[in-house]
């Protein structure tokens, strides 16, 4: 064992004599293009007193004025983007090199039928999700999908205790179907809405032609997958996946209320209403190629452990570090179900 351990250390040596550059993310949705530009130093931390941001966006070649949103990001507004509008933009600090990306806008999410209905096999209790698109996605289409669960338990006096969690879409209703989990299913990174691989925890399902059986994506809720993703994630340092954003995301997070005995009174529910709040995303190709390399970045076992080289870095950004890239989104019917308990 200890020869074979040695096997595997591949010593190297760090350069450390890299110039400062700028790393920058755009995203475009909408009508709105949000900026989070940041000074990245090499890896000796060497600091460096950059200047203030100076920061062009350009809609199909014609500028957008550029407003500063908050302490950290700028915005710019413009009309209704369209599919195949092409949005750049470029970061300028002092004397570092310009950092630049271009993305081209994706089409808009057209939902032909949505429906569901509650299964169960076994002990598995279940809800199966059916959407169907406009056409039958293509190799280079990209999609994603984020899950808000709500349980709003019923007290006697018909108020409620809410809670709230972001779920995984799942694949596997039994058992025996094990041996159809594949990790390449639940590719995820955390996103606000305005950052990729934040620590926010919001979720973003990565899903691609592999999940769509033709022009129709079906998943479950509560499925048996779910309990694997939750052993997963609770095996990993901290109970989470680091500040990179990526991994798995399963189980109950952010409760609006707090649990017993930290100054919410102990009731017994008579029910529980449940609500499913499903967001389904077209990704442009340079929002997904660099989603999916964050996750790699943070849920590579083999290359965090040593055992193969790294690989997972993806840029659009010349001159620098990050990506631009384009999302539309849309939201689908809830899913309520509500049940009472027996006394």
């Amino acid at each position: 064992m200890l020869l074979l351990a040695a096997s595997c250390e591949i010593p190297f040596d760090l350069d450390q004599n890299g110039e400062p550059k700028i790393y920058v993310q755009a995203i475009v949705k909408g009508a709105h293009v949000r900026i989070v530009p940041i000074v990245a130093n090499p890896v000796n931390g060497a600091s460096l007193q950059a200047s203030p941001m100076d920061i062009q966006v350009e809609l199909n070649g014609e500028p957008l004025t550029v407003h500063p949103e908050d302490s950290i990001s700028y915005a710019a507004s413009c009309r209704l983007l369209q599919e195949g509008d092409e949005v750049s933009v470029t970061v300028r600090s002092g004397s570092l090199k310009p950092a630049s990306g271009v993305t081209h806008f994706p089409p808009s999410l057209i939902v032909k039928d949505f429906s569901w209905e509650r299964v169960q096999v076994d002990t598995i209790d279940a809800v199966q999700v059916a959407v169907k698109l406009d056409h039958e996605p293509g190799n280079e289409e990209f999609y994603g999908i984020r899950i808000l669960r709500q349980d709003h338990m019923i007290l006697p006096d018909n108020s409620n205790l809410s809670y709230y969690s972001y779920i995984t879409p799942g694949y596997i209703l039994t058992a025996e179907e094990i041996g159809r989990f594949d990790l390449e299913d639940f590719v995820q990174i955390n996103y606000d809405d305005h950052f990729l691989g934040g620590r926010d925890y919001q979720p973003l399902t990565l899903v691609t032609r592999k999940q769509f059986d033709g022009d129709t994506y079906r998943f479950y809720l509560n499925s048996f997958d779910a309990s694997i993703l939750s052993g997963i994630r609770d095996g990993m340092p901290g109970g989470n996946t680091g500040a990179a954003g990526g991994g798995i995301i399963s189980g109950e997070v952010n409760p609006s209320a707090g649990e017993p005995g930290q100054g919410v009174p102990a009731v017994v529910p008579i029910g529980k209403r449940t609500v499913f709040n499903i967001y389904l995303f077209r990704l442009s190709t340079e929002f997904y190629y660099f989603a999916k390399a964050l996750y790699q970045s943070n849920f590579d076992f083999l290359a965090n452990m040593g055992l193969i080289p790294a690989n997972f870095t993806w840029s659009n950004v010349d001159g620098g570090m990050g990506f631009v890239g384009a999302i539309t989104s849309c939201y689908l019917e809830p899913i309520e179900i509500t049940e009472y308990f027996q006394k």
